[in-house]
């Protein structure tokens, strides 16, 4: 009698996680489920479904704004790229890059810092934050001499994963848009 019982609530554990894992059924259970019993089954890391592209645009000396524009992070894909991708390196740590700063904007929307603007604390949260502070520096690094100031978006793009490039037709959601920031000190020395 104790096995048919045993069985009877491994079964309905089961079922019951089956239907946790529904994308349409998974708030509902995470609601109610208040001590977690339920496993997610992701077993590995859950896969993008967008693909994060960095664009900039740019400031320069005589006040005029530039355009938004991709930031090429490697060379372009090659038919080899399968078995040998120097460039994967890279492109990971972009999106790794983009993910934590998206990550920590929707942290803060969270907690309820809906103040836009610079030196606001939501935007001084993420502008001191070491992932932004990295793509900024990686930007301004690769800056024109004629540019004065640049800003950054990452937008997520839906089935870009193959091209890796960013398409102006397609739709795109922005993810995050940066404060514009100087990169050069009075008199053209970098920052």
């Amino acid at each position: 009698m104790v096995s048919w019982l045993v069985g009877a609530v491994l079964a309905a554990w089961f079922l019951l996680t089956l239907l946790r894992n529904i994308p349409a059924l998974r708030t509902a259970f995470l609601r109610r489920d208040a001590v977690q019993l339920l496993p997610d089954w992701a077993l590995f890391a859950r896969p993008r479904t967008k693909d994060m592209v960095l664009l900039r645009r740019d400031v320069l000396g005589d006040g005029t704004l530039t355009r938004w524009q991709e930031v090429t992070v490697a060379g372009p894909r090659r038919w080899y790229n399968g078995a040998w991708n120097p460039g994967l390196g890279p492109r990971r740590a972009m999106l790794a890059l983009a993910s934590a700063i998206i990550a920590a904007g929707n942290r803060d929307r969270r907690a309820g810092r809906r103040e836009p603007g610079q030196g606001t604390a939501a935007a001084l949260t993420a502008m001191t934050s070491v992932p932004y502070l990295t793509l900024l520096r990686y930007l301004s690094e690769r800056s024109h001499p004629a540019v004065a100031a640049t800003q950054f978006m990452i937008v997520g793009i839906e089935d870009q994963a193959i091209t890796g490039r960013y398409a102006e037709a397609g739709q795109g959601t922005i993810e995050f848009v940066s404060e514009l920031h100087r990169v050069r000190a009075p008199g053209g020395r970098p920052r």
